[in-house]
């Protein structure tokens, strides 16, 4: 009888150990079999992803090359070259200048830099934008430096903008307020006269920008060291400084002041300008 228990708690023990040696070995190795499916699976998803990444490429690629292709094509031509801002340059003239031309693709070579380039480089204009209208039309912006009065130097007329750059040499009358009496030292077209007077050149200049914007204008500005006398007619003067010119201007004063004198059709005599708004007239006969 004893024996027997024995027996069977040997077996149990035995069958015990077998459980646990299993149980072991599963953890060991855990489910070899079952990884192998999934290891399919992961490299069938990994194809399949690198399949459509290459089936969009082509396709992005397809469609890129027949944009591209539309875009070169006849319809995107320019055919039409417009001009807005210019004032002493026609519209002909800007073209010209620029160097553009129709039947030129729009998108990919419609020589903006070109034309910038090339207008620039003359000293009247400011700045230069080239803008595309799709589908064939190009537009030239320009903003023009405004000449405001020409220096008379020997037979020529060297005319300038506000800021006293060159804008070009004339020989024949621009019809721009002239100024005489400067000693020049430098003429470069593009380039800021250079004068002895070098502060009353610059205030006449910021007084014949105002002068424009009064709604007045002198035919011609004699520059004497610190003074100058500007001229309504030949023979009726405006004397004073810029400073007292511009101020006067501003103001108004001068102004009714000269349409007084035209309104009772005096054109003789010399208007002096002095501190504090002081203005007289002296006639001539």
């Amino acid at each position: 009888m004893e024996q027997g228990k024995n027996t069977r708690l040997a077996f149990t023990e035995a069958a015990s150990a077998t459980a646990t040696d299993a149980e072991q070995l599963n953890t060991e190795e855990p489910g070899a079999p079952e990884d192998i499916p999934c290891r399919e699976i992961r490299r069938k998803k990994k194809k399949r992803r690198k399949k459509n990444l290459r089936r969009r490429f082509l396709i992005a690629l397809v469609l890129v090359v027949a944009c591209a292709i539309f875009l070169a094509s006849p319809v995107f031509n320019i055919k039409t070259v417009t001009v807005s801002g210019n004032v002493y340059y026609t519209d002909e003239e800007v073209v010209n200048m620029s160097g553009a031309v129709t039947g030129r693709n729009l998108v990919f070579c419609p020589g903006k830099k070109e034309i910038r380039k090339r207008l620039l480089q003359d000293p009247y204009f400011a700045k230069v934008k080239v803008k595309r209208h799709l589908p064939s039309a190009l537009e030239i912006r320009v903003t023009e430096r405004k000449q405001v009065a020409a220096i008379i130097y020997g037979n020529r007329y060297i005319v300038i903008d506000e800021e006293g750059r060159v804008l070009r040499i004339a020989r024949t009358d621009p019809k721009l307020t002239t100024l005489s009496g400067l000693t020049l030292s430098r003429i470069r077209i593009g380039k800021t006269v250079r004068a002895e007077e070098k502060e009353t050149l610059k205030e006449t200049l910021e007084m014949v920008s105002t002068m424009s914007r009064g709604d007045l204008y002198f035919k011609k500005i004699k520059v004497q060291k610190r003074t100058i006398r500007a001229y309504v007619y030949d023979t009726l003067i405006v004397k004073g400084t810029p400073e007292q010119m511009k101020k006067a201007i501003d103001s108004g004063n001068l102004q009714k002041v000269i349409n007084k004198l035209y309104q009772n059709k005096t054109k003789r005599g010399t208007i002096s300008l002095g501190e504090h708004n002081y203005i007289s007239f002296s006639p001539s006969f």
